[in-house]
């Protein structure tokens, strides 16, 4: 009797103790939502989103950076608990319950090295051009789904600028409060520029739970803790923070 009672004691225990642990999220470097300063902790719009919830919520997080689409297979896997700064698709909403509403919303932008922007005027342009792009990122239809287009897949937006200046591809497409914030930067000033042909499209960024997490019923705090945010201003007026250090 007593060992049964210890071990329902136990059990109890190490319920309470998963229930409270940190909620597990997967990253990775996307300046200004999440950079690493220089004792190389992660930083940014989206660190401070996080934080904010965890303070209102009393929910804790534990960050991981890794690359996207390793991030998203994580998700999809339930290795991870959640994601920040998605944009919504069909295949992703398979595996991913997002939160109701976003958080905030940028726009698809092509940029090509300095002096090549107005051979990129429309759509048809893009044809014969090696474009790269982020794996498992999502832009805007048809890009995301045209198959004819000579697009090159990388991790991460620093590699595709870098691969831009080598001469490696003739555009890189990403999202315009990512890529313009990066371009301020000496290394891609006057050396990389925006091409003429401007999407008619938005990126909406929200967070999501993994379908698969055992914390999923968690969700609600989060989103009530989202929406006091965005009712007060509050993410409008921490992005201005990161849009003055410009």
């Amino acid at each position: 009797m007593r060992w049964s009672v210890l071990l329902i004691t136990l059990l109890c225990q190490f319920a309470f103790a998963d229930e409270h642990a940190p909620l597990r999220v997967m990253t990775d470097l996307w300046p200004p939502f999440r950079m690493e300063d220089s004792q190389g902790n992660l930083v940014g719009l989206d660190i401070d989103v996080l934080n904010e919830i965890g303070r209102r919520s009393g929910l804790r997080f534990a960050i991981k950076r890794a690359p996207w689409a390793r991030g998203l297979a994580d998700l999809q896997q339930g290795r991870a608990d959640l994601m920040i700064g998605l944009a919504k698709t069909p295949d992703r909403e398979q595996y991913i319950q997002y939160l109701p509403r976003p958080y905030y919303a940028c726009a698809p932008r092509f940029y090509t090295a300095a002096g090549e922007a107005e051979q990129l005027q429309s759509y048809a342009d893009l044809k014969d051009k090696v474009v790269g792009y982020v794996h498992e990122s999502a832009y805007f239809q048809p890009f995301d789904s045209d198959s004819t287009l000579l697009k090159r897949g990388v991790n991460n937006e620093q590699q595709l600028l870098q691969m831009l200046l080598r001469g490696r591809l003739n555009a890189v497409i990403g999202t315009d409060c990512q890529v313009d914030f990066e371009l301020l930067q000496p290394q891609y000033a006057k050396r990389i520029a925006k091409a003429q042909y401007l999407p008619d499209a938005h990126t909406q960024l929200f967070i999501g739970f993994s379908r698969a997490s055992a914390r999923l019923h968690e969700e609600t705090l989060v989103t009530t803790a989202l929406q006091q945010l965005l009712e007060e201003g509050w993410i409008k007026r921490q992005a201005q923070r990161y849009q003055a250090q410009r």
